[in-house]
């Protein structure tokens, strides 16, 4: 007898490819990957809303990436390994757009919005286009009927 438990985690794994057929793939292999060794980080002192409290505590976040030069400075939260986590996230963000240009993620994302916007314009223009082909052709009918 055959056992379905060796196939079964696979066919789990396709299931979201399956269902999510009409999304738009968005290529991720060539991301960057940030080494540790290649990232200087300094903890600096919070600033803009918050007054004192915020002023005294060092909880902002610069991380430069040293063979590019990139940097990134996040103060989004108190916490400091939070806006660590954010930062290093941007800064794999900058550079991504700096190593892949037209193939970076973001502009895939943005490549994508605009078809999806296209295709939506072109939805809403046809929809207006047939109501006004019904709307003339019962126009016409309403004529023909009056003249017979």
């Amino acid at each position: 007898m055959l056992s379905l438990r060796p196939v079964l985690p696979s066919l789990l794994r396709s299931l979201p490819s399956i269902l999510s057929r009409h999304k738009s793939h968005i290529d991720k292999s060539s991301v960057p990957r940030l080494d540790q060794a290649d990232l200087q980080e300094k903890v600096t002192l919070g600033s803009g809303p918050g007054g004192q409290a915020v002023n005294k505590t060092a909880n902002a976040v610069f991380l430069k990436h040293l063979p590019t030069g990139l940097w990134v400075k996040c103060h989004q939260t108190r916490s400091v390994e939070m806006n660590r986590k954010i930062a290093k996230q941007l800064l794999v963000i900058k550079l991504d757009n700096l190593v892949n240009g037209e193939n970076s993620v973001e502009n895939q994302k943005k490549t994508n919005e605009k078809i999806k916007l296209e295709r939506k314009k072109e939805k809403t223009r046809l929809k207006y286009e047939q109501r006004k082909l019904e709307s003339l052709k019962e126009q016409s009918e309403g004529q023909d009927g009056e003249i017979s």
